[in-house]
Formats: structure tokens, sequence, C-alpha cells
């Protein structure tokens, strides 16, 4: 049998010796196990799936149980339990005496906080910056927030007083579009706006008929249509919102490059105060 690259991990630190296509495969194998795991003991699978490589690129730029990470859905903390000396016990997973299916601080240092899914890490990431800052102390303190869970008023008045403090925290914005139900709400609105408004849809129509009319190469420019639409999206909504609150804006990064959200989160951490990595 095919050692695989999950078996080498004891702690977030064995990450950092492995070369991109190892990390690659390391993606794989957590993927396998959590499939494995949830198909026996039940258990969140697919907003595990969705933030492996987002998980492996956060523990690579930061080094816990010393800096924090607190995860807003809880339950979306499987691949942070893999990656932190709890791969032999995973197959209990949800079981009576086994692993709890959220963060647990009587489980692991690693885990810093007992989350549920109540929009509250951002207050909570808050607080431990503000305490850090007290103690003259210097920890990297990052909250995990889907899209779903920031249109939540906790979120926002978490958002509110980080940017008027001037907190040093890095805020990571997983916009999956995935929740139980549709999300709602203006900040709904404004990360979808893009998608759903006529102009800019209007705007990308007329861009791509006048590329069609160039000989020879408005076809291979069209090809490169996910680049330019990306950028209009840039032009046109991501970070003002979160700027104006006080906060840098980092994105939008693809959430499932290793590399992009290592380097974002190193970036975060190079600028310092309050930062907001659309991912």
């Amino acid at each position: 049998m095919k050692e695989r690259i999950l078996d080498r991990i004891s702690s977030p630190s064995d990450l950092k010796d492995l070369t991109p296509a190892q990390l690659g495969q390391l993606a794989t194998d957590i993927r396998d196990e959590m499939v494995l795991v949830t198909s026996k003991n039940g258990g969140h699978l697919a907003p595990n799936l969705g933030v492996v490589e987002l998980t492996i690129g956060l523990h690579l730029a930061i080094d816990t149980p010393k800096d924090k990470i607190v995860w807003d859905v809880g339950h979306q903390s499987y691949v942070h339990k893999l990656l932190t000396g709890r791969r032999d016990k995973f197959s209990t997973l949800r079981q009576y005496a086994g692993l709890s299916g959220f963060p647990k601080q009587s489980e692991s240092p690693h885990d810093c906080f007992d989350t549920g899914h109540a929009s509250n890490s951002l207050s909570i990431a808050l607080g431990m910056a503000q305490a850090r800052d007290q103690l003259e102390s210097d920890e990297t303190i990052v909250a995990v927030i889907g899209d779903g869970s920031m249109t939540g008023g906790l979120a926002f008045e978490a958002l509110n007083q980080a940017g008027h403090v001037k907190a040093s925290l890095i805020v990571i914005l997983n916009d999956n579009e995935m929740s139980i139900d549709g999300n709602v709400g203006a900040l709904s609105s404004y990360l979808d706006r893009i998608r759903l408004d006529p102009t800019y849809n209007r705007f990308r129509h007329d861009v791509e008929s006048a590329l069609r009319c160039i000989p020879a190469v408005g076809e291979k420019m069209i090809s490169f249509g996910e680049t330019w639409k990306t950028a209009i999206k840039q032009f046109l909504v991501p970070g003002m919102l979160f700027e104006d609150l006080g906060f840098k804006y980092i994105g939008p990064i693809d959430g499932h490059d290793i590399k992009a959200v290592e380097n974002s989160v190193q970036m975060a951490k190079t600028i310092g105060g309050p930062i907001l990595i659309h991912a």
C-alpha cells in the first residue's frame, strides 16, 4: 500500500518540509480520509471538502498553538484536526468518547475556542487580539468565517469595532456561496452583485461582442474571459465595504490554491492592522 503523506503529519510544523507536489497529495489524502470516516460516522463532509487547501495554506503561514485560529463554522474544522495531531483518533469522530465534530479546547491546544456556528468568530478574534495587545504579546489571530455567517449582526458589530480600534487581526472570508438555505441581506447582495447585476452582464456581453470583431486574436482574447471578468469584478465591487470599515482588503484569491492562501496570510501578517482576505 502506498504511503500517505497524511501519515507523516503529526503537527502543522511537519507541513513546512513538504514540496508543492506533496502538499497537493496531502490534500487528496485528507479528502479521502474525511470521506472514509464520515461515510461511517456521519458528519459535515461538504464544508470540510471545501476548505482543505485553505486550511493547509493557513497552517503553513502561521504557528499554532501559539497563533490562534477561530473557526466560525465549527464543524468545518475536520482538516484542522487532521493537521494538529489528531489523525490517529480521527476514526472516532463524533463517537462516544471520541473526537468532537467541533473545535474543543479540552481536546487540543490548537483549538483556542469552542465554537459552533453563530457568527461570533470575529468578536472572539477581536477580543483575543485586544488581550494580546494588552499583554504586549505577538500572536497572529485569524478568524475564518463563511459568507453565510458574515451576514449575522454579531459579525457586523465586530467588523465595525475592529476597524475602529485598528486591531491587528486577520479575517478570512470563505465566500463559497454555500449554506443550509439561501443567504439574505445587504452583504449577501453585495457579494452576489457581480454575478446578478444586469449592468455588469450587459457590459460583459458588449465587451465580448467587441472582441469577436477583432480579426485573428478576438477569440483568443475571449478565452481569457475569466481573467478580465475578475478584473471587472475587482473594479466594480470587492473591497469597498471592508475598506470603508477600516480593513485592508486582499482578494479575491483562489481558496483552493495552497500557495495563494499562504502568501496572502503572510502578506497580511506583514501589513498589520485589521485585514480581510476574500477567498
